[in-house]
């Protein structure tokens, strides 16, 4: 087969079709890829887990006979008004290319960038160029009936997560205390909020820009007083917290490992921790491993494949059970 293995998900054939038009309103179909059956069921490729009870899957499907130039296999996401094109490799004229067909099936686009550099540094930012349109960068995007304000080019956002982050906020019981120890621009925090109202989230986060957003976000959504902005590293903002969690949000998947024994000093009796982190797709549960070996304290729960971040590694989130608190 003329394919690559990447995620997809399984669903019986009747539901196929929902669950397809599903996948493209949520910007997480990956076209660039063909749909498979197998039997009784439907493989669907997509570019993140979409979290909401589907199997998520690694499937090497074919390439899309409906792509008719390489270049228009990249992927790219939309976030409100503002397209981003990931792939730093593709060269001006074609990526330019790119922008015009995007802002012809997207209407909605006004400006298209180009990633010219990964995620780095304390304040989790990518650097990026301009293609086509407007060059402001700060723009509004819906998810699961919350409004994020944000620059694009200034703050972390992902919108491949909205799944996992529908997953996540069902869990949440009443009354929990959530830590969302890396918050961003609030999508964890407010999203929990909205869907459990009982809940009080503390929202860290030390990107300043980030933050302001964080905070406008918060008054956007009406969520005052259940979503608790806080300024700083989490290793100097959190200690300080006179509060127990019952949840706790790790998403910085190239360091939260780091911040772990920050977390199970402040989770409660039986707290659930969902920790991001990036592993090598040849050495699936590596990093669990690891830490389970360090945290005695830590049970697992669930892992799961989030996404793609290159074709060696994946992103992946493991939650974690607190079965004792302190250190052995």
């Amino acid at each position: 087969m003329d394919g690559l293995e990447r995620l997809a998900v399984r669903v019986s054939k009747d539901r196929a079709e929902e669950v397809r038009r599903m996948l493209v309103r949520e910007n997480l179909f990956d076209g660039s890829r063909g749909i498979v059956r197998e039997g009784e069921t439907v493989l669907i490729p997509v570019r993140a887990s979409p979290g909401q009870g589907l199997e998520v899957v690694e499937a090497e499907l074919p390439v899309s006979r409906r792509l008719k130039t390489p270049f228009l296999r990249a992927a790219f996401d939309v976030v409100g008004w503002v397209a981003v094109v990931n792939d730093m490799d593709m060269p001006y004229d074609a990526a330019v290319e790119l922008a015009r067909d995007i802002v012809r099936r997207h209407p909605r686009v006004r400006t298209v960038l180009q990633k010219t550099g990964e995620v780095a540094g304390e304040e989790r930012v990518a650097s990026y160029r301009v293609l086509l349109g407007d060059p402001c960068t700060e723009t509004t995007h819906r998810e699961s009936g919350c409004l994020f304000r944000l620059d694009v080019a200034k703050t972390f956002f992902s919108p491949r997560l909205s799944g996992e982050r529908i997953r996540v906020a069902s869990q949440v019981g009443e009354h929990e205390k959530v830590l969302d120890m890396f918050a961003g621009v609030g999508p964890f925090s407010i999203i929990i909020a909205r869907r459990k109202p009982s809940a009080t989230v503390f929202a860290v986060e030390k990107n300043p820009d980030a933050f302001k957003y964080l905070c406008i976000n918060v008054e956007l959504n009406k969520a005052v007083g259940r979503v608790k902005p806080l300024h700083g590293d989490s290793a100097e903002v959190v200690p300080r917290l006179d509060t127990e969690f019952n949840r706790i949000i790790m998403n910085l998947p190239h360091s939260s490992v780091k911040y772990l024994p920050t977390a199970v000093q402040k989770a409660a009796p039986q707290a659930v921790v969902h920790l991001y982190v990036v592993e090598e797709r040849a050495s699936p549960g590596s990093v669990l491993d690891s830490v389970l070996k360090s945290f005695s304290q830590l049970r697992p729960l669930d892992g799961r494949v989030v996404k793609e971040v290159s074709p060696k590694y994946v992103m992946k989130v493991y939650d974690l059970r607190v079965v004792s608190t302190g250190f052995n």
